[in-house]
């Protein structure tokens, strides 16, 4: 009996190859799209993670910066208090330590702003080339398999 229902399985499964070709294609691009949604569901919750993490950054760059411009106008002023200028020399020399002083500022901020901005277009640029390197190969098999398929029925 087993060799009986063995013959008929057979049979089924020669009578008709390009259908189980083609399940056996369908179950694998399944497959490969679940794998392919999973990664970027891994991805997308990296990339939420870093998106967190250079929030707080961002975040914490402004307070600083705000911290910093006020000490520097408290500083500034207690300063004045401190001095009541007397002479054009003297209020010349002052005025060049201020001038000085919110150069370095300056300085500083735009230099921690563009150190940030890079860490964070480096973040998106691995997002994005991990996209491509994903699906790249999705697309060529789908252009294969319909360049294949319409060479077939054609």
């Amino acid at each position: 009996m087993s060799n009986q229902n063995n013959n008929t399985e057979e049979e089924k499964i020669t009578g008709k190859p390009f259908r189980k070709g083609w399940q056996n294609f369908i179950e694998g691009i399944s497959k490969g799209f679940d794998n392919f949604k999973t990664s970027l569901e891994d991805q997308s919750k990296k990339n939420k993670e870093v998106w967190e993490d250079n929030k707080e950054k961002v975040n914490n760059f402004f307070k600083n910066v705000k911290q910093d411009w006020d000490n520097k106008i408290k500083e500034w002023n207690t300063d004045l208090e401190q001095r009541r200028l007397e002479t054009k020399e003297q209020w010349d020399s002052y005025k060049e330590k201020v001038s000085q002083d919110f150069k370095n500022w300056q300085e500083k901020t735009k230099k921690d702003w563009k150190d940030g901005v890079k860490v964070f277009r480096r973040g998106f640029l691995r997002a994005y080339l991990w996209i491509l390197v994903l699906i790249i190969p999705i697309i060529v098999i789908i252009i294969v398999v319909f360049a294949v398929m319409r060479w077939l029925l054609g």
